[in-house]
């Protein structure tokens, strides 16, 4: 994988714009944020000055990038399953008192 196709993979903020409030909302200090991941994206809104509001969403993004990488971590690569299958049937049957 190269860097551009891996850095394609994190999530990133795009943008923060200040908007009206959504349908069946109060206030005047809404923004609209857009993070994408790759060529998927995430919508939200949130209301706040434009500071908090950033750091926030700045939040989001490094919780879904820990998020991702964590399940990246935990996942056996397909190798170390094909490997681990193949072990499990060459291996002859045992009886568990057996050493």
């Amino acid at each position: 994988m190269s860097d551009e196709s891996a850095s394609d993979e994190c999530y990133r903020l795009i943008s923060i714009d200040a908007v009206r409030p959504p349908a069946g909302c109060m206030g005047s200090d809404w923004h609209r944020y857009r993070i994408a991941q790759g060529e998927n994206g995430i919508t939200g809104y949130r209301r706040g000055d434009l500071v908090r509001v950033t750091a926030e969403v700045e939040a989001i993004v490094t919780a879904l990038n820990e998020r991702r990488e964590w399940r990246k971590s935990k996942a056996p690569a397909k190798d170390q399953r094909r490997a681990a299958t193949a072990v499990q049937r060459a291996a002859p049957d045992r009886q568990p008192d057996e050493p």
